[in-house]
């Protein structure tokens, strides 16, 4: 009899986890096209060079991609869910071979893109790409424009999994054309390509408006705001941008599409660990991509400690896919709450001040009107630390961020009625999109 209930409730699950993935993919913007490639349906988690070689093209090359994957393969990362491998600007040759096709640096990549890709493809990994929608990339390689279709088609030959498209020489007028037209092409290649856009970073740099619901149906993750730097003032405007913002960005956050505050600066070496905690705990929370931006082949064992973190990366990779938010903020004092399966919530408690703090969470602050009580789980110390019932007090150093797991306690009396009654109030107040709302409370 216990295996049958088993069975039916592992039947019900997937069967509901396939319904809000479905529910999210037919949906059609306004423009009749949507991207249902059914990837990134949670953040792509991965590396980027950016951040700390920049432009450096004596250290942008085949070798360093190459130990980079290697790394990442040995060291723990892609275990926890690290998979992309991606190029940034600067690994093109400066111009484009006798067909009008793009090619790497013949120097730097003796190979060739496609030996690459195969090698990243033996460890269990995957190749992204960088490229540009306009006539050339912010540092002057070859853009895309007027060859989108035949470069979607050269990313699928080589074997691409990711592509960011970079809006370097492009009106902001022209991009929801070209966006929208690469990613049919890159659909319509037949191989599945994450696909990163850099259109509404554009258009806040110029105070146009973004339709952030038209994007959401034709790019997995979308750039937004200015360039990162590994400043504690720097991120956490950024932070402060994607919270005040109107529209409220989280509302077009689900399963196959995010919002991209930029890479991670972790290890990058201008900040102290305790505020890169912060900011790892902080991205998981608003369902950021995790693409690391430092140097993975010589980083410390406390940098690699942080960005495998599993109980916080659980948290980033939910597959309710839903976007954290602030809910309480009292000058530098903050608290950050995300909705997760299983009726479980992850909640960040934020001291950007100077000194230490006490941070208090209460039912009321998270909208908690069911009086459930919760196991209190801490992410960072890995340790259970009680029940929350109607308050939560934690003292919060400066720059940091107490990270904390909020799971129902289990009803040990097998009331049926009483769980009954206890999940429908938990479903009447749980912070869901409306386009989950309908599913969670159909019943």
């Amino acid at each position: 009899m216990k295996l049958l209930i088993i069975l039916i409730l592992f039947i019900f699950l997937n069967n509901s986890n396939s319904d809000i993935i479905n529910q999210n993919q037919n949906q059609k913007p306004k423009n009749g096209y949507k991207l249902s490639n059914g990837l990134a349906l949670t953040p792509p988690m991965g590396f980027n060079y950016w951040n700390f070689d920049g432009c450096k093209t004596n250290l942008i090359n085949e070798t360093m991609m190459m130990d980079t994957a290697y790394a990442m393969s040995t060291n723990g990362m892609s275990k926890v869910g690290y998979e992309y491998v991606n190029l940034d600007d600067c690994w093109m040759a400066k111009t484009r071979d006798e067909n009008g096709n793009l090619r790497a640096d013949p120097i730097r990549f003796p190979h060739g893109i496609k030996y690459l890709s195969d090698y990243i493809h033996s460890l269990g990994m995957k190749l992204g790409i960088y490229g540009d929608i306009g006539s050339e990339t912010c540092k002057g390689y070859p853009g895309s424009e007027n060859y989108l279709e035949q470069d979607a088609k050269q990313f699928a030959e080589w074997g691409v999994d990711f592509v960011k498209m970079d809006g370097c020489n492009m009106q902001v007028s022209q991009m929801k054309k070209a966006y929208t037209d690469l990613g049919k092409y890159l659909q319509n290649t037949g191989r599945p390509m994450v696909y990163s856009c850099s259109w509404p970073t554009y258009a806040y740099v110029e105070n146009i408006t973004m339709p952030f619901d038209y994007i959401e149906g034709i790019c997995n993750l979308w750039r937004e705001f200015q360039d990162i730097r590994d400043d504690f003032k720097e991120w956490t405007q950024i932070l402060d941008e994607m919270e005040d913002s109107v529209p409220k960005r989280s509302q077009f956050a689900a399963p196959g599409s995010f919002n991209d505050p930029d890479m991670l600066e972790i290890g990058n070496g201008l900040e102290n660990v305790v505020e890169y905690k912060s900011m790892f705990s902080l991205w998981s929370i608003i369902a950021a991509p995790l693409i690391a931006g430092n140097d993975l082949i010589s980083m410390s064992k406390e940098t690699l400690d942080i960005l495998i973190n599993e109980e916080v990366i659980q948290v980033n990779q939910d597959p309710l896919g839903i976007q954290g938010n602030r809910v309480y903020k009292n000058q530098n004092l903050e608290v950050y709450q995300r909705t997760l399966i299983n009726n479980s919530y992850a909640i960040a408690l934020f001291n950007r001040g100077d000194i230490s703090s006490d941070i208090t969470i209460t039912n009321e602050m998270l909208n908690l009107t069911n009086h459930q009580n919760f196991n209190i789980r801490d992410l960072w110390t890995h340790t259970d630390n009680g029940t929350f019932s109607d308050t939560f007090t934690a003292s919060v150093q400066p720059h940091a961020t107490v990270m904390i797991k909020l799971s129902p306690k289990i009803n040990n009396n097998n009331n049926n009625n009483n769980n009954n009654n206890n999940n429908n109030n938990n479903n009447s107040s749980i912070h869901l999109p409306l386009k989950y709302k309908k599913h969670f409370l159909k019943n």
